[in-house]
């Protein structure tokens, strides 16, 4: 199993790194700024997997404007998700399961 370098979200490509984040006492956590994923370079594939899937969550969330948003519409979030999450999370996959 290969760990992707990066992955595009809403046609930009976000990093994907593995640190050490014991320290922080996190799994992983996304910088919009930087258009960065950083994961804990000690997570098992499965929970590799599912925090890269939180992660891109929060970068979806960013792109579409939502995480700037005081109240979600149930709506828009939905759209989020279906628009922006989904195809990068299928593309994920089929990179990192490929391996």
């Amino acid at each position: 199993m290969t760990l992707p370098k990066t992955i595009r979200m809403a046609g930009v490509p976000l990093k994907i790194v593995r640190r050490d984040l014991s320290e922080d006492g996190t799994y992983g956590h996304y910088s919009h700024s930087r258009k960065l994923i950083v994961v804990d370079k000690s997570l098992a594939p499965g929970v590799l997997r599912d925090t890269i899937r939180h992660e891109m969550m929060h970068a979806a969330f960013a792109f579409s404007g939502l995480s700037y948003c005081e109240h979600w519409e149930e709506e828009a979030v939905v759209r989020c998700m279906e628009e922006v999450f989904f195809p990068s999370w299928e593309r994920f996959l089929k990179r990192f399961e490929a391996n």
